[in-house]
């Protein structure tokens, strides 16, 4: 999504103002290399809600979409990506009535994103070497025990 037609998006300003969240329902990934097992994490920009944390890859599900078919357009327009991509369901945080529905994105290979105005920067992390300050979003993730079950095997981790 360009950056005006998100300011021009009224379904999901208005949820803003109702919930606290940006859209009725929202969702996103993180995102774990096959081959190396790393995974790759954004830093929010300071246009976006909860600035300078290290977060999720996701945005707001338009009408007609599905959680997943929402991340897969969200991780082609914050990062360019547009290769094969595996989504493990992970997660989902509610609070009210909004949800934000979270997936474990598996790519072939580690990739360099083309980052958009959201995004500060991104790197790729071990597991379990997580980067701080995390957005509240992903801290959800990684103290929910099935879905760091699912990390941990996606990233073969023994430990």
């Amino acid at each position: 999504m360009r950056y005006l037609e998100l300011f021009e998006n009224q379904e999901h300003q208005d949820a803003l103002d109702s919930t606290g969240f940006w859209g009725k329902q929202a969702a996103g990934c993180i995102i774990v290399s096959n081959r190396t097992k790393r995974v790759l994490l954004p830093f929010r920009s300071l246009g976006v809600e909860q600035p300078h944390t290290w977060g999720t890859w996701g945005g707001a599900i338009d009408e007609s979409e599905s959680p997943e078919a929402a991340v897969r357009r969200e991780v082609a327009e914050e990062t360019g990506y547009s290769g094969s991509i595996g989504m493990v369901p992970l997660y989902v945080f509610r609070k009210g009535t909004f949800a934000y529905h979270n997936f474990l994105a598996i790519v072939e290979d580690e990739f360099q994103p083309t980052l958009d105005w959201e995004t500060e920067s991104a790197r790729w992390f071990e597991f379990g070497k997580w980067p701080s300050p995390l957005h509240f979003g992903l801290a959800g993730i990684f103290q929910d025990r099935p879905s760091l079950d699912k990390i941990k095997h996606a990233c073969n981790w023994s430990g």
